[in-house]
Order: C-alpha cells, then structure tokens, then sequence
C-alpha cells in the first residue's frame, strides 16, 4: 500500500531573510516513502535548521545524511548558499592515512545534485579554493538549454570528491523530462522540469506517480509568471496538481489591516514586478490555471514575519498573514491557500479520495493556535464534535470549531487559540474547505 507523501519546510524566506523567524529557501519531501529526502534548494543556513527542528515525542525528525537528491531552482545566493557546508556535513569527512595523505574518494555519489548550468562549477570551485575533501562523492547533474555551454566533466578537471554528472538538454518545448526517478513504497516516482519567468533563468519542478497516476506535487523557484511551464504540468499525467508550491515575496496589505503599512497598491506592484517576484494573488491565479488542488505560498519577504515572534494573538502580524492568505485564495477560488512557516509538515495520503487528503503539522511552539477554518483532526477513534473559545490566527477574535477522532463528546474551553502564534507539536491538521 502507498504511503503519504511528506513534505517539509526549512527555511521559508525571500532573499530578504534571513529573519528571526524565517531561514531562506529550502524543503525537503520524502516523496517516494522509504525515509529518504529530497531536497529543493538549499539556501546558507540550512544544515543549522536541521538541528533546530523540534523532538519531541510523535515529531517527525529530519536527518540531513538521508538527503539523497538536490534539486536547486536557479543560482541565486539565497537558494544556493547552503550547499558547500550542507555537502561537506552530509560526504563526511575523509579518513587521513598514517602518512597524512588524503585518500582519493571512492565509490558511487552518496548525493546528486540537478539544476542549471553553473551549479557544477560553483560546487567545484568552492571546493577546490576551501581544499574541500570528503569521504564520499557526490556528483551534478545540469540542466541546459541550447544557449547554455556544457562544463566538462574529464577526469582532469574534476573534484576528488566529483563523479561525473550527465548534461540533460531541453527538448524542444524547452522542458527536461524524466531528469530523474525514485522508486520505494509509494511506487515510482518521476521529475520533469521546466522553466519558469524570473529575471535570470530559473526552474519550476514537477513530482508525480506515473502508474497508477495519484498524485502530482508542483514546487517553483522565483518567479513572475509561471505559465511557460504549464504545458509540462498538463502533460506529465491528467492527475490533477495534487499541491502547488509557489512562491509570495510581496503584497499590498492595507493600512485598517495593518496600520503601520506605508506602501501603495500600485507600489507594491511595481516593485514585485521589477524584482520578478509574484504576489499572493499572482499565485492564485496561477493555482486556478493549472487546477491546483491544495496551494502553500512560500518564499516570504521578511516584512511579514511567521506570527509566533509575537504574543499578542490580537497584533496587526497576525491579521497580516490571514490577508495574504486570502488574497491567494479569491484568486485561486479552489479552496484556502495557507502561508508556509519554517518547520510546517504536509502529508499527502494516497488516496485522493481520502478524508485526511492533506494534513499540515506546523511546528512553531508548543501551543496550538487553529488556522481559520482548519479542521483539526485528533488522536483515537470514534468522533467527537467540540466548540471552544479561541483566537483564529489572523483575526482579533472569534470561535472556531473543532472535529476530532478521539473518544470523547469534543467539549473544549480553546484556550490554545490565544496563544503567541505557535503551532502544536507533532499536531496534525488539515486544510479547512
């Protein structure tokens, strides 16, 4: 039997960051369910949230050495910046002989790296000019268009630490199909990948079970407009995108929301587009164009910091990140589109017709704060149906209403929604409709 597919979010800011709250660009999804990760970018400061993540009891615990693939989206230092201290973390360190020389390394690439021309380089370069030496290689595999000029891999010029990589050339639609695959208890599955609009090249990548087609996760790099990839989206399998993850650097988010806002609509804008970045309703958009079924909006400018830094469960913040959620979710009108936070899990079951499609664990602090709408779904068997008093995370106050699998008649007083913004430990959740 399949199992869910997990994703997990370690650092969830724009290149403004990083902040107090958010590390810049990286998750990893175990896509394939046998415990191995791969990675999506891989910005300075990631191997650090690996050990920042929580463990308590019932917590999912990442471990950076089950990293098995790299996938970087474009060369940007905010997304890339990581990888020399992630690689020299996870190769280990090599064994020094009586006579002090280093060992050449040996055997096949503990971890591969895909992305676009440069990423060989830049990993080469900067092991050689630190006199990187690891126990085990890794090996890059690029991405390349006609324009681009492949960098060699003759055994001269490589790394000690270096396999050979392969140069995958675009088709003639502009998209790389079937860069790479994984098969374990999920069954098999395949990554395209395609280019996408920002201001220097960049790439959007698509995950999906080709037999039988289930399910279809669609993760992006930087953008402005996503739609060259659509085709590639569509014609990968006619699953619909189970989960879309796109990128909301900046929003215009009006002053009787927060009153400290400063900046015109139109500023806004202007300012997103020059940037070729996106806004929430830009992903919306983009959600309803390629059917998304479930949208989590990443990549966050720094001025919108995760709420839990704040505890007053009343601050403007919190309303601020409800507002950008809900210009994502008029725009996409499939259901409520939710804002990414460093440490959030989403499991996607197997079954697309499973009442527990997309569960979210946000783990944020060691209170539960229920998003607005959120169906919380507790321990046990049986169900029970609870109305308690509690603070929605973006509203000053409200109720919320809560639908459990434990035993009991679900009475509860909410106290956990008035908490700092935090969200529950090992706490699973699903998006509300």
């Amino acid at each position: 039997m399949a199992r869910n597919m997990n994703i997990s979010f370690l650092g969830t800011s724009s290149g403004g960051g990083p902040s107090i709250s958010r590390n810049c660009s990286s998750l990893v999804a175990d896509v394939i369910g046998d415990g191995s990760l791969w990675m999506i970018d891989c910005a300075e400061g990631t191997v650090r949230q690996f050990q920042m993540q929580h463990r308590g009891q019932g917590d999912p615990v990442l471990k950076a050495f089950k990293v098995v693939k790299l996938f970087v989206t474009h060369m940007h230092a905010d997304h890339v910046m990581g990888i020399i201290t992630f690689l020299r973390h996870v190769l280990h360190p090599p064994l020094i002989a009586p006579s002090g020389d280093l060992p050449p390394s040996d055997g096949p690439p503990q971890i591969e790296l895909y992305g676009p021309a440069g990423l060989r380089t830049f990993v080469r370069s900067i092991f050689t000019m630190t006199l990187t030496h690891t126990g085990e290689r890794y090996v890059v595999h690029e991405l390349l268009t006609s324009s681009d000029t492949p960098t060699s891999c003759d055994p001269a010029v490589l790394h000690p630490s270096e396999c050979p990589g392969q140069n995958f050339l675009c088709d003639d639609d502009g998209f790389w199909k079937g860069v790479t695959s994984g098969t374990g208890y999920c069954g098999e599955v395949v990554v395209d990948a395609g280019p996408i609009l920002h201001r220097d090249p960049c790439i959007g990548y698509v995950f999906y079970e080709p037999n039988p087609p289930r399910r279809k996760l669609v993760i992006l790099g930087d953008t402005y407009d996503a739609s060259p990839i659509i085709p590639l989206i569509q014609s990968s399998t006619t699953t619909p995108v189970s989960l879309l993850i796109h990128e909301a650097t900046d929003t215009y988010i009006p002053r009787q929301i927060d009153p400290s806002a400063r900046r015109s609509k139109e500023e806004v804008e202007s300012k997103v587009g020059a940037r070729g970045h996106s806004t929430p309703v830009m992903a919306g958009v983009f959600a309803k164009q390629i059917g998304a079924q479930k949208v989590v909006l990443n990549h966050i400018g720094s001025r919108f910091p995760t709420p839990k830094q704040l505890k007053n469960p009343h601050d403007s913040r919190f309303a601020v990140i409800a507002e950008i959620e809900r210009q994502a979710s008029e725009a996409w009108g499939g259901g409520k589109a939710i804002v990414a936070y460093d440490f959030m899990h989403i499991s996607i079951a197997a079954d697309l017709n499973e009442e527990e499609f997309l569960d979210v664990a946000m783990e944020l602090d060691n209170e539960v704060v229920p998003l607005e709408g959120v169906i919380e779904v507790a321990r046990g068997r049986g169900r029970g149906r609870g109305r308690g008093r509690g603070t929605p995370r973006g509203t000053s106050r409200g109720r919320w209403r809560g639908r459990g699998r434990g035993g009991g008649g679900g009475s509860g007083d909410g106290d956990r929604g008035g908490s700092d913004g935090g969200l529950g430990r090992g706490k699973k959740r699903r998006f509300g409709e």
